[in-house]
């Protein structure tokens, strides 16, 4: 009894410890019509994103973060984000093809 009990209260200890962590990652979705390079958001070195394309994930710490990056045309890409929140989340920072920046929490 005092096994289970004891099992019981590891199990309970270990999915709270992990609720409370915080765990991001984003992708950079690329609408513009050239391809961008050397992409970073924070801590997240995503890299070379071709036009009409999503990169992979990274991830990236929680808070403030800037966005950086060059389009094949020689312009910088700059902006800023931010993420939050306990547990898991993705999210999605985008490039339109007008050239302005938006992130979003994926579900």
């Amino acid at each position: 009894m005092k096994k289970i009990l004891f099992s019981l209260l590891i199990a309970v200890s270990v999915l709270l410890t992990s609720c409370l962590k915080e765990n991001h990652s984003v992708c950079f979705k690329n609408n513009y019509t050239q391809v961008m390079y050397s992409v970073t958001a924070g801590n997240a070195k995503i890299g070379t994103v071709e036009n009409g394309k999503v990169s992979n994930y990274y991830a990236i710490n929680s808070g403030n973060f800037s966005i950086s990056g060059m389009s094949s045309s020689g312009q910088n890409l700059s902006g800023s984000g931010s993420v939050s929140g306990r547990g898991t989340h993705k999210w999605t920072i985008t490039l339109s093809s007008a050239g302005t920046l938006s992130i979003s929490k994926d579900k």
